[in-house]
This record gives structure tokens, sequence and C-alpha cells, in this order.
């Protein structure tokens, strides 16, 4: 049982995963991406794969490393939610999505 305002959390993923697999608020995502001669794409779908509904991305080619929250506001994914990481060059990501 969560108390008031608590939520689940995926843990830190390095890569593309099922997060849930039922009817989830999206309440935020938190990550870390090192962009280096590459590219850093996430997305977050609505669904158990990337053929549902994008309901985020965060697209970067420019070389830095980047710490960042997305606050989602309670985004209804009512068929799960998907992780989707891209990278490329010496790119990385690392990230957590909470959700209900």
């Amino acid at each position: 049982m969560t108390g008031i305002g608590g939520c689940r959390s995926s843990g830190v993923l390095s890569s593309s995963a099922i997060v849930s697999n039922e009817n989830a608020k999206l309440v935020s995502i938190h990550f870390s991406a090192l962009v280096a001669s590459g590219q850093v794409l996430i997305k977050v779908f609505n669904g158990t794969d990337n053929s549902g509904v994008e309901v985020y991305r965060f697209n970067h080619m420019v070389d830095g490393f980047y710490n960042l929250e997305a606050d989602m506001h309670g985004v209804l994914c009512r068929n799960g939610i998907y992780l989707e990481i891209t990278t490329s060059g010496s790119s990385a990501a690392n990230v957590a999505v909470e959700f209900n």
C-alpha cells in the first residue's frame, strides 16, 4: 500500500523496457544523459511497446551531460507504459519512470 502522494518507480533503466503493463498515471521521468559524439533519444509510450501513443520525447545531439526531470502531471496511460531508449556514438542514458 502506498501512502498519500506515493508512487511506484521503474528503478533506473539503461535500455528499453515495459515499465507497466496495466492502467497507470505517469507522474514523472528522471534521467541522466551523456551525449558523446552521437545522440540520446528517450521516448515514453502509452502501451507495452512503441506502437502506442507517444507521450514524452527527449532528443539531444549536443555533446554534454544532462540531468533532467520531466513532471508529467499524472498523464493517463491506460494501456501501460513503455520506455524506449536509443543512443548512438558513445552516448548513454539512465532513466527512472515514476507512476501510479
